[in-house]
C-alpha cells in the first residue's frame, strides 16, 4: 500500500509511506529555497509530492491514498483534481492535531503511550471548512457557534494510543479569530509567539522567529522572573492563559535587558503551562510513555522540565514538531486508520528522510555555476575515497579553528541539522560564537549554538544524560567543561545538545571520534547548514552556493572537498 501524506500552509511538504514503512519525507521550502514556504498561500505543495514520488518511480496513480491537512482555507480538491488527475474518492482529510499526534507516535517506539498536542493553532471549525465535515462524519463533538460572531480553533488536544487504537481524551478549543482580553485565552503556541511578535520582531524582515525568544530568555534576570506572580490559571484538568500581552509597555524596541526580562517570563509561562498540559495527561491516560508534537514542543528547556519532572518512564519528542512533521502524521493515518495497515516495524524515526546526491550530481553543480560566472579558478577539488583520510582532513580543519559545511546522505525532517546538512566548527574558542553569528549566518549575537556529542561520553560533559539523537532537550554543562567548550555553552550555562551513535549516523559519528582524537573534545559546534533568510540547503548546488556566499572555509560533500583557493 502507497500512501502520500502532505500539508498545505506554512512549512508545508509531503510524505511517503509504503507498506508500513516512511520512505521519504521532505518540506517544500527546501525545494523551492523560500523559506517558510506555504505561509500566505494556499497551493498544494507540489514540489514536494513529485520529490517523493520519484525517487521511488512513482506516478500519481499509483498512490493508493492521499491525505491531507490544511488548518483554515480549502482549495485542496480543486487542485488534487485539476493537478494530480484523480478523484476524489482517493483524497482525505485529517484534523491538524490529530495529524501531529499520529506524527510523534508512529516515529516513536513505543507500544501504547500518551500524546500531547500543543502550538499555536489547529484545524478550525468554520462553517463548511474541512475540519467540520470531518467531525460531523466521526461524530466529534465540537463547539456550537450558530450564534457568535467567531469560530473555534483547535488549541491543544490529547490522545491516547494504544494497540486497540487511539482515543482523543482531552481537547482544549480557542477563540478564532482571538478576542483579546483576559476573558477570552490564548493557546500556549500563540502565546509564545505574540511574546515574540511583542519583543523580537524584525521591521527589515518582518519576522519574529519564536527560537529567538527562548534564546533571548535565558538573559532575563532570575531574581525578576521569580518575583513576578505567573499570569496562567491553572485547575486539575485544565489551565487559562489570558488573551493579553505580559506587559505591552516592553517592545522590540526597548533596551535588551528589559526585552530579556519580559521573555523570561513568556518562557516560564510556556514551560510551566506544557508541564501541566502533561501533567494532565498523566492523570487521565496513567500512561508510562509520553510523546509529544506541535511547535511548542520545539522549546528544549520545555523538553528538559518534562524529563526531570520523572512522570513517565519513556518520553519521545520529534524532531519535525512543527508544521514540518504534519505531512508524516497525514501519511501514517492514512495508512493505519483509512487503510488499516500495519506498521512494519517499531523503531525510532530516522531523521534523514531525504534523497541522497551522487558525486557526479555534486561536480554537475560545480560546472553549471562555472558556465554562468568563472568559479573553478576559485576553489580546490579533491575527491577522497579513502573514507578515513577524508575525515581526518575534515577534523583538522576543525581542530585549526576553520568553519565548514558537512553534507552528507539525505536531508534531515524538521528544523534541526542533525550532521548531514550542517555548518561545523570547534567548540574550544568563545569567539566562534561570535564569528559564525556575524559572519557567517549573520544572526543575533546573542543566539547560541548547539553540540553534537559522543553519546557515550556525554554524561561527562553534561548533567542529562537522556538519548537526544534529535537535538531537542537542554541540559547544563558540567562546571570543568564549561571553560573547554565556550562555543557551545549558552549564557545560562546550558547547551542543547545532540546525541550521536555510530548507529544513527555513523560517518558523522567518526568524523567527531577523529575530532576528539586531535582535539581532546568528544564534540563539535553544529548549526544548519544555510545563511540568513534561506532554508536548510537541499541539494548539491544549493549547498555550493551557500558555502560561497557565507563564506565557509570548506565544504565537504559526500567524498568531495571543495576549498578556497
Amino acid at each position: 500500500m502507497v500512501v502520500v501524506g502532505f500539508s498545505v500552509g506554512h512549512h508545508k511538504g509531503a510524505a511517503l509511506v509504503i507498506d508500513g514503512e516512511l520512505v521519504v519525507a521532505i518540506t517544500e521550502e527546501r525545494l523551492t529555497r523560500l523559506k517558510g514556504d506555504g505561509a500566505y498561500q494556499t497551493d498544494m505543495p507540489i514540489h514536494s509530492i513529485d520529490y517523493c514520488l520519484s525517487s521511488q518511480n512513482l506516478r500519481y496513480e499509483d498512490v493508493d491514498l492521499f491525505v491531507y491537512n490544511t488548518v483554515e482555507n480549502d482549495k485542496v480538491l480543486e487542485q488534487f483534481i485539476s493537478k494530480i488527475g484523480l478523484d476524489e474518492e482517493r483524497l482525505v482529510f485529517v484534523p491538524h492535531h490529530m495529524a501531529h499526534a499520529y506524527s510523534s507516535f508512529y516515529s516513536s517506539d513505543f507500544d501504547e503511550a500518551a500524546v500531547v498536542v500543543a502550538d499555536a493553532m489547529g484545524s478550525v471549525l468554520v462553517a463548511g471548512s474541512p475540519m467540520e465535515r470531518w467531525a460531523i462524519e466521526n461524530g466529534y463533538d465540537i463547539p456550537d457557534t450558530s450564534e457568535e460572531d467567531f469560530d473555534y480553533a483547535e488549541g491543544a488536544s490529547i490522545f491516547h494510543f494504544t494497540k486497540n487504537g487511539v482515543e482523543e481524551v482531552w481537547k482544549k478549543w480557542v477563540k478564532y479569530p482571538f478576542v483579546w482580553g483576559p476573558d477570552n485565552e490564548f493557546s500556549i503556541g500563540t502565546m509564545y509567539g505574540e511574546g515574540a511578535l511583542q519583543l523580537i520582531y524584525d521591521e527589515k524582515s518582518n519576522n519574529w522567529q519564536a527560537g529567538k525568544l527562548m534564546g533571548i530568555a535565558s538573559y532575563a534576570d532570575k531574581s525578576f522572573v521569580d518575583s513576578t506572580p505567573e499570569v496562567t490559571r491553572y485547575s486539575e484538568d485544565n489551565f487559562h492563559i489570558p488573551l493579553d500581552r505580559i506587559r505591552p509597555d516592553i517592545h522590540y524596541k526597548s533596551d535588551f535587558s528589559a526585552r530579556a526580562n519580559i521573555a523570561g517570563l513568556y518562557q516560564r509561562e510556556q514551560e510551566n503551562a506544557s508541564l501541566h498540559l502533561c501533567n494532565i495527561a498523566k492523570n487521565i491516560t496513567k500512561s508510562k510513555n509520553l510523546c509529544v508534537a506541535g511547535g511548542s514542543f520545539l522549546n528544549c528547556n520545555t523538553n528538559e522540565r518534562i524529563i526531570l519532572s520523572k512522570n513517565f518512564k519513556g518520553t519521545y519528542f520529534i524532531p519535525p514538531a512543527d508544521d514540518s512533521g504534519i505531512p508524516l502524521g497525514c501519511a501514517w493515518y492514512g495508512y493505519i486508520e483509512v487503510l488499516k495497515g500495519v506498521r512494519k516495524e517499531k523503531k525510532l524515526l530516522n531523521p534523514y528522510t531525504g534523497i541522497p546526491y551522487s558525486n557526479q550530481d555534486v561536480l554537475n553543480a560545480i560546472d553549471y555555476i562555472d558556465s554562468l560566472t568563472p568559479f573553478r579558478d576559485k576553489i580546490e577539488v579533491y575527491h577522497i575515497e579513502d573514507e578515513t583520510e577524508l575525515i581526518g582532513i575534515t577534523a583538522n580543519y576543525l581542530n585549526d579553528n576553520k568553519v565548514i559545511g558537512w553534507y552528507q546522505g539525505g536531508s534531515e525532517l524538521g528544523p534541526r541539522a542533525l550532521g548531514n546538512r550542517s555548518i561545523l566548527a570547534t567548540p574550544k574558542h568563545s569567539w566562534m560564537t561570535e564569528y559564525i553569528n556575524n559572519d557567517i549566518k549573520r544572526r543575533e549575537w546573542y543566539r547560541p549554538f548547539a553540540p553534537s556529542v559522543l553519546y557515550e561520553k556525554q554524561s561527562q560533559v553534561f548533567n542529562l544524560n537522556t538519548y537526544s539523537p534529535y537535538m531537542l532537550v537542554t541540559t547544563t554543562v558540567k562546571k570543568k567543561w564549561k571553560d573547554l567548550i565556550p562555543a557551545v555553552v549558552h549564557i545560562d550555562g546550558t547547551s542543547r545538545y545532540q546525541s550521536v551513535t555510530e548507529e544513527n549516523n555513523p560517518r558523522y559519528y567518526k568524523l567527531i571520534k577523529q575530532f576528539e582524537n586531535v582535539s581532546g573534545l568528544p564534540l563539535v559546534l553544529n548549526t544548519s547548514f544555510n545563511g540568513k533568510d534561506e532554508p536548510i540547503v537541499e541539494t548539491p548546488l544549493d549547498a555550493i552556493n551557500s558555502f560561497w556566499k557565507n563564506n565557509l572555509f570548506a565544504l565537504i560533500i559526500n567524498d568531495i572537498i571543495i576549498k578556497r583557493r
